[in-house]
């Protein structure tokens, strides 16, 4: 039986920012930040975090943890299928999800998340289902449907951290111009940045050269597509590889694995 939601506490000692990569996920991911010295990035923003703090993660965005400091790191994580709110009845709490206006946030501030009961609703989540050991009962569903529908009603979300506008303009042009060619020469010629200093600042932002941010998306892109039934080579082509043999080495090289398996499990 395929499960429409998930969802996991951990906490680590002693975090390592090599150990927490920018990927992306094909469902929607509630973040809520319990213990660390940590920001968030969900591509070309950055957010301090406090505890208490949520973090929306639409599908298909690139977005990590980054530790300042080695302190110990704790947090929850409740992903959901876009199936599940179709399946529960409650399609109309999916739209937070889906509408994003280009000027706003991914994060909902500690202070709202208390006086709104979502962190409530996560607690009565965690102890339920056994520290969610057991996912399968009824009150369990009807608590994630609550969370849902608490973060519906949200109305103010926390504004992202100043950072290099530069650089923000460069990932929201990555954001819709990946599946075309691109050049370090070309972005050097439109942002007016050195090719050299994006080579510096880019992977310092996000973890990720440019090349291998470009190929997330891609890889993202196209298991998108293949859930909508295009076949690997369709996808591969409308992600922007130039033949299915480059997107084959490159997906061998990124994920170990051949890509005949994306049909299977998500990114």
């Amino acid at each position: 039986m395929k499960k429409y939601f998930s969802v996991a506490e951990s906490e680590v000692e002693k975090p390592m920012n090599e150990d927490f990569r920018l990927h992306v996920h094909n469902d929607y991911e509630i973040y809520l930040f319990l213990k660390g010295d940590t920001k968030y990035i969900v591509e070309e923003n950055v957010y301090s975090l406090d505890p208490g703090d949520i973090i929306i993660i639409r599908k298909n965005i690139l977005h990590r943890a980054y530790h300042n400091s080695p302190a110990p790191y704790k947090r929850i994580v409740l992903n959901v299928d876009p199936e599940f709110f179709h399946q529960s009845g409650c399609a109309e709490y999916e739209k937070e999800f889906i509408y994003k206006s280009e000027n706003s946030s991914d994060k909902i501030d500690s202070e709202i998340v208390h006086s709104s009961g979502i962190y409530d609703a996560f607690m009565r989540l965690k102890k339920y289902s056994e520290d969610f050991s057991r996912l399968e009962s009824a009150i369990v569903k009807a608590i994630i449907t609550e969370i849902l529908y608490l973060i519906n009603n949200v109305k103010s979300y926390s504004e992202a951290d100043k950072s290099n506008p530069q650089l923000k303009e460069l990932i929201k042009y990555l954001n819709l111009h990946f599946t075309e060619e691109i050049t370090l020469d070309e972005l050097e010629k439109k942002f007016f940045i050195s090719k050299y200093h994006i080579c510096h600042i880019f992977p310092k932002a996000t973890g990720l050269t440019v090349h291998q941010y470009i190929l997330r998306k891609r890889f993202a892109y196209a298991g998108e597509l293949i859930k909508l039934g295009k076949s690997l080579a369709e996808a591969a082509a409308l992600a922007g590889f130039n033949n299915y043999s480059s997107f084959y080495r490159a997906y061998i090289r990124e994920y170990g694995t051949a890509p005949g398996k994306v049909k299977k499990h998500s990114h």
